[in-house]
């Protein structure tokens, strides 16, 4: 058992190293602001982590097109400077300016999912489903030491984690999944995990390797298809739920 334990944890840590290569690679490769791969109503924005870009999603963007889940696209980018509200404000005017009639779905990694979220409960910017990846939303101890602002304001206690604490009422309208990477040795599970959220929890994997992962692309696909598929029932379309005050979720209509 213990060999074999030893041996499963030395899988994970070669799993996380590739995934860290893997971005080295994709980083210096941005996507352009906004991709049509087709007509469709929603919007897929995606919103990556802190010292990453818009790359890291290359391959899980390339594959909703490649299904028709994610027809067009919102690749956003920021530099790991400044603030979470001042990225914040221009995520908000990025996905006003895409002008999308339907939906939209926002898919954040790590810091991302902090912009998202202020640009939602501070800036009033409707976002019907988010996903976040290894998103510290109680902070992270290990940015404490770090000496620039927008490290700082991940820390716990900062500002802006209690800020978005403080105003989580306003994230009501959102569907939010927290997509956990047990293995994540930067953001632990119970800041990665968000009240009331639908928790999806996957093995093996690190704060990198999540990015890459089919659990996580397939809770991603849910989100999605919640919002653009209608129901088979043939009764409401899905996705027509929020946060109630407890922390739990509620049909909308109910």
């Amino acid at each position: 058992m213990k060999r074999r334990a030893r041996w499963q944890k030395e899988v994970e840590v070669l799993r996380e190293m590739a995934a860290v290569a893997r971005q080295g690679w994709l980083i210096p490769q941005p996507s352009r602001t906004l991709k049509q791969h087709g007509d469709a109503r929603h919007l897929v924005v995606f919103v990556h982590g802190i010292f990453a870009s818009s790359g890291v999603f290359r391959p899980m963007a390339f594959a909703l097109a490649s299904e028709g889940l994610a027809p067009r696209q919102v690749h956003f980018d920021y530099t790991p400077v400044g603030s979470i509200e001042r990225h914040a404000r221009r995520l908000a005017t990025v996905i006003a300016d895409a002008r999308v009639p339907g939906p939209v779905i926002v898919v954040a990694h790590s810091l991302g999912g902090l912009i998202a979220r202020h640009a939602v409960q501070h800036m009033g910017l409707h976002v019907d489903a988010l996903v976040t990846m290894g998103t510290p939303h109680l902070g992270t101890s290990l940015a404490r030491p770090w000496p620039w602002r927008l490290a700082r304001e991940l820390s716990p206690g900062s500002v802006a984690i209690d800020s978005l604490a403080a105003t989580f009422h306003r994230l009501r309208r959102t569907a939010v999944t927290s997509v956990v990477a047990e293995q994540d040795l930067l953001v632990e599970a119970g800041s990665a995990s968000l009240p009331g959220s639908r928790l999806v929890s996957v093995p093996g994997v690190g704060h990198h390797g999540v990015l890459y992962d089919p659990l996580a692309w397939d809770a991603v696909r849910d989100a999605i298809r919640t919002l653009i598929e209608p129901p088979a029932d043939g009764g409401r379309a899905s996705g027509e739920f929020e946060l109630a005050p407890d922390g739990t979720v509620r049909d909308r209509a109910g």
